[in-house]
């Protein structure tokens, strides 16, 4: 098992078991922007998030023995793609956030490659990623989307 640092917190790459949970905190930080621009489909998440976010894509974030959230960081070519982030609600807007996305624009900058994100528009956190520097490059019904470049 891979294990990382991230100022004070450690992450761990996802194995089989976290499946149950990883869903379950999807479903908690995701479901009220997902419900509000397509409405929820409880089989179709399921198996979408099953088939899409494997938990062996994700990082785990840790604190201690608590873990308190997840990304999925994909590399391409020309550029880092943040998949999805989620923190369990207890503990957002306490800065865990923002040292994951430092973390990722450190990884991203150190490779000379810009870091890409979609965020559905019924999510609340655009103002969040452009306070890290984020610009916004595009967008269609449902989503923005944004880069950051070193």
């Amino acid at each position: 098992m891979s294990h990382e640092t991230m100022k004070g917190y450690q992450i761990r790459n996802g194995e089989q078991r976290d499946q149950e949970w990883l869903y379950d905190l999807y479903c908690k930080t995701m479901k009220p922007c997902i419900e509000a621009t397509w409405g929820w489909d409880e089989s179709f998440q399921r198996k979408g998030f099953c088939e899409n976010l494997n938990p062996t894509k994700w990082k785990i974030i840790s604190a201690g023995h608590k873990e308190l959230g997840g990304f999925v960081l994909n590399q391409n070519d020309d550029h880092f793609w943040l998949e999805m982030i989620i923190i369990k609600p207890e503990y957002q807007r306490k800065g865990i956030g923002r040292r994951v996305i430092e973390y990722l624009q450190d990884t991203a900058g150190k490779k000379s490659l810009p870091l890409k994100l979609s965020v559905i528009k019924a999510n609340p956190v655009k103002p969040f990623y452009q306070k890290l520097g984020f610009k916004q490059f595009d967008e269609d019904d449902a989503f923005y989307k944004l880069e950051w470049n070193s």
